[in-house]
């Protein structure tokens, strides 16, 4: 983001984020690890690779913010994210992060509210954006944090609610409602490019439930990177119009098994196919290098 002109709207970038930030360290087995990891990054990992927008979910307990995924405490305090995002931008004074911050779990023993504890860490961090405009330049906000405010402080940064226009519907029931998903993605995308003029989208291809994460992400039978992509248990006899954008495999004899294939491929692959120009921010799970790289380079 370095290169991107001082007088650009941030609005108008182009930006790839991560969903559920911290989650990527956990001591839990099996299917509560599945359900809860949402990064294989670290915060530190995810700042070196070019992710610039963040979504921090604060625990309010004793006057304090701790990481949540829900009700999972991520083994990591606000001071520590704070800390490794105002060294960060120490070298990368250019750099901008847009940080979401939005209250998870149940407050405990608390003695002012979860504005008033925000507060009291921007006190402590001059690298969080002193709000001048709701339209900020990014040239206004070159090496600092800009929050996008989940709770209630309109002071605090930018709104989270009405600064943008979002899609996050990230309840998946069954694996068949990945496609739903990916529609949704994928007309969200259509819209934030043709309004690029005006811009401020944020589009979330993550999702959860009846499903994990990875699965969403990648369309995979398992976590593991080389795992081989689901089943839908349809085929292109009979079938041949289903799931357009799925991948068709195991071909033989014309007849074509219909895979799911994950929100991250297929944001990736329509962007480049579609020679999009601007897609605002994008939250992922698990983002890779093509993903990345691809968003970033939309802004040049």
């Amino acid at each position: 983001m370095s290169g991107i002109n001082d007088n650009t709207p941030v609005r108008k970038i182009s930006i790839l984020g991560t969903h559920d930030t911290m989650a990527y360290q956990m001591e839990l087995e099996g299917l509560f690890e599945k359900s809860v990891i949402t990064q294989t990054l670290s915060l530190e990992t995810q700042l070196l690779a070019g992710i610039r927008a963040f979504d921090i979910r604060c625990r309010h307990i004793n006057d304090r913010f701790t990481i949540h995924h829900g009700d999972f405490y991520l083994k990591v305090n606000f001071d520590d994210v704070l800390q490794t995002m105002t060294k960060f931008l120490g070298s990368h004074s250019k750099e901008t992060l847009l940080v979401r911050v939005k209250e998870e779990s149940s407050p405990s023993s608390n003695t002012r509210s979860f504005t008033d504890t925000f507060l009291y860490y921007k006190s402590k961090y001059s690298k969080i954006w002193n709000k001048t405009t709701d339209d900020p330049f990014f040239g206004d906000v070159r090496g600092k944090i800009v929050i996008l405010v989940n709770f209630d402080c309109s002071s605090c940064g930018l709104s989270y609610g009405s600064s943008f226009q979002i899609q996050d519907k990230y309840s998946l029931t069954t694996s068949w409602d990945l496609y739903d998903k990916w529609l949704s993605v994928k007309q969200h995308l259509i819209d934030a490019n043709a309004n690029a003029a005006s811009g401020s989208y944020m589009n979330y291809l993550s999702g959860s439930g009846g499903v994990f994460p990875y699965f969403v992400a990648s369309g995979h039978s398992r976590h593991e990177t080389d795992a081989n992509r689901m089943s839908t248990g349809r085929t292109t006899l009979g079938g041949k119009n289903m799931y357009p954008d799925f991948p068709r495999v195991n071909c033989f004899i014309e007849v074509c098994t219909i895979a799911f294939e994950g929100t991250n491929i297929l944001t990736y692959e329509y962007i480049r196919s579609q020679k999009l120009k601007y897609v605002g921010i994008i939250m992922a799970d698990f983002p890779g290098d093509g993903l990345i790289d691809t968003i970033i380079n939309l802004n040049y």
